[in-house]
């Protein structure tokens, strides 16, 4: 962009080099006349030369040279010539005024004035023109006017840019006045009414909008402190921009919230494993949620990024009071392990004593109720053990997990499930990534892969291929995949398939054996590692189930 030159900075200029060019045509026009003075100053003495010099021939009788003081006075004064030569070298036509030669020997030019004298001759007189000169009144007046010419401009607009700055400054108290709700300043000395009114409409025009913004940020304020949930917005460096009255009781915030606006969060909570949870969750960068403990408290937080600075960064922060739902799932799970307990010893009696009884009856029909009794069992053994199971991944600790590679995971689950395949003529189909690696269980995943491919040997075709796949989700997930080409499963269906004891054909189920249990523990143990399952089917295309776990340790 151009620089811009202020128009009264641009008339001063114009004004100054003006001044100077009149100054200069000044001093020429000056010189000239000083040329003319002296021209006619040398034509009246050589005038007065030739006449004395006449006069002294005719008292003495005879041709007389320049020794006379009188005239030699007139030829002795700086840059003055005069000298007597013949008529035939006349420079000059007789009658004539002055006029300028360059002459020898040194080149210079003269003012020469020649008279004609007795015997043939001429008197001629010539001056330098470098002998003429400016007085130095002439000087001093011209430098004078040179320096006036020039200062003057100058001064104007010192003088301007002195009553902009006033403006400008007086401007500035304005703004800030009216930014902070005060009273305007006065306006300065040498300003216009009409500017005066303009500026004092604004003022009170910023200081209603300060006033309305105020009022709209208390009301936001209330409006936040009636939420049940927490909330807390920060910059891209993790300062406080917002928190309402839930977010600091969860925090223990014991600063007010007027003081705790744009400090970082780091020097307000004192809950270190808050803190690395949430630059966990920032790490991430995307939407992400962990359990927060306080005291007898837990608070489920959940972190989005959304634009909240100038540079596009910001993470919104909730915080949900969960210890009733907590309490709740500890209770049900606790009551579901211990009725488990306790289904555990008389199954396993029951099924004895009906084992015992099978081997010593004879009769048919007594054998295949004894039978069917024993199958009932299992079946309830089987579910005993996977609420068990679930029970145990939802007490889990999720901190401190070893590394586990998902390559030895997936080997080991195809290879209990093997000799089932076999049955089947079944091919399982197993591409790895030796390189992927998330801290967890390796037994509750083992678990996990095996119910997944379970049900894929289970409902695929004989003769048929399943296929397991380790695979990068993104830059922080990993995904095992189990897919087979079996009968699919409906839309409406896929929704509900993690949920304990669903099943999509409860009569095709049933032949085929299951607790309805399995996906619901491969759902559990993938949230319990920071991720989750997924499915995608479609009717006679066949299934593909996802574990995707997360590469970095749960928060």
């Amino acid at each position: 962009m151009k620089p811009r030159i202020h128009p009264l900075a641009a008339g001063a200029m114009v004004l100054a080099a003006g001044w100077s060019i009149a100054a200069t045509f000044v001093f020429l026009g000056w010189h000239d006349n000083l040329v003319d003075r002296a021209a006619a100053t040398l034509d009246l003495e050589t005038t007065i030369a030739a006449r004395s010099l006449e006069l002294r021939e005719l008292r003495l009788g005879r041709p007389c040279g320049l020794e006379s003081p009188e005239i030699a006075s007139l030829a002795s004064r700086p840059g003055h010539a005069l000298e007597i030569v013949p008529d035939s070298l006349r420079l000059l036509p007789e009658g004539d005024a002055p006029s300028s030669f360059h002459l020898a020997p040194d080149g210079d030019e003269h003012i020469v004035s020649e008279k004609t004298i007795s015997g043939s001759r001429v008197l001629r007189m010539r001056r330098s023109l470098s002998s003429i000169s400016f007085p130095r009144s002439a000087w001093a007046l011209g430098l004078g006017a040179a320096v006036a010419g020039t200062l003057l401009p100058l001064a104007l607009l010192a003088g301007f840019l002195r009553r902009e700055k006033r403006r400008a400054t007086y401007l500035v108290e304005v703004a800030r006045a009216a930014d902070l709700g005060r009273t305007l300043p006065p306006p300065p000395p040498g300003t216009s009414g009409e500017e005066a009114s303009l500026v004092a409409s604004l003022g009170s025009d910023l200081r209603r909008r300060r006033i309305l913004s105020r009022w709209e940020e208390r009301r936001l304020a209330r409006l936040l402190d009636s939420l049940s949930e927490g909330v807390l917005l920060l910059d891209g460096r993790l300062r406080v921009l917002v928190c309402n009255a839930p977010a600091a009781r969860a925090l223990g915030l014991r600063q007010a919230k007027a003081t705790v606006r744009g400090r970082p969060l780091v020097s307000l909570v004192r809950d270190l494993v808050f803190l690395d949870d949430l630059r966990k969750a920032v790490a991430r960068s995307d939407a992400s949620s962990f359990d927060v403990q306080r005291d007898d408290a837990v608070f489920t937080t959940r972190v989005w990024p959304v634009p909240a600075d100038a540079d596009g960064a910001g993470w919104l922060v909730s915080l949900r009071d969960v210890t009733a739902q907590r309490r709740a799932e500890r209770l049900q799970n606790r009551l579901v392990s211990d009725a488990s307990h306790e289904f555990k010893t008389p199954l396993t009696s029951i099924r004895g004593w009906t084992e015992t009884l099978l081997d010593d009856e004879e009769d048919e029909f007594r054998r295949k109720a004894l039978d069917r009794v024993i199958q009932g069992t299992r079946h309830l053994e089987e579910v005993v053990r996977d609420l068990l199971d679930l029970g145990r991944i939802a007490e889990t600790n999720t901190r401190d997990r070893p590394s586990v590679r998902l390559d030895d995971v997936c080997s080991e689950a195809i290879s209990a499930l093997e000799a089932e395949a076999s049955k089947k003529r079944l091919e399982i189909e197993f591409q790895g990534a030796p390189e992927a690696t998330v801290p967890g269980f390796r037994g509750q995943l083992v678990r996990a892969v095996i119910n997944l491919l379970a049900n894929a040997v289970r409902y695929s075709p004989d003769a048929g291929k399943v296929r397991v796949a380790v695979e990068a989700v993104d830059g922080s997930n990993w995904a095992i995949s189990v897919a087979d080409r079996g009968l699919g499963i409906p839309l409406e269906a896929q929704q509900h398939l993690f949920e304990r004891f669903y099943r999509v054909d409860h009569g095709r189920s049933r032949d085929l054996g299951g607790t309805g249990l399995g996906l619901a523990i491969v759902q559990e143990t993938a949230r319990s590692h920071g991720g989750h399952a997924e499915v995608r089917s479609a009717p006679g295309q066949g299934s593909r189930f996802r574990i995707v776990l997360s590469r970095s340790s749960p928060l």
